[in-house]
């Protein structure tokens, strides 16, 4: 729900955590920059601190959702991958 709607959660940094806002439509491998959180450069520049999302299913998929998404499937043709013939 969060990677498809969008939602803020706590990310960890080297100065504790902070609130990071995922977008809506969010994929796995996304990355999402933290500016400024990072290590410091040579310079005595904070760096970035990049994360990188890593969506995943509940355990159990309810009943509920499985009619919707099968529902919604069938009206909404979607390739995974390039090379998916179907």
């Amino acid at each position: 729900g969060e990677a498809v709607l969008g939602a803020t959660i706590r990310v960890e940094t080297i100065d504790g955590p902070v609130s990071l806002r995922v977008p809506a439509g969010s994929n796995s491998g996304s990355r999402l920059r933290l500016r400024g959180k990072g290590v410091l450069t040579a310079r005595g520049v904070r760096g970035d601190q990049y994360v990188t999302l890593s969506v995943a299913l509940p355990e159990e998929i309810d009943p509920e959702l499985r009619s919707f998404v099968e529902a919604w499937s069938r009206t909404h043709p979607y390739r995974t991958r390039p090379d998916d013939q179907g």
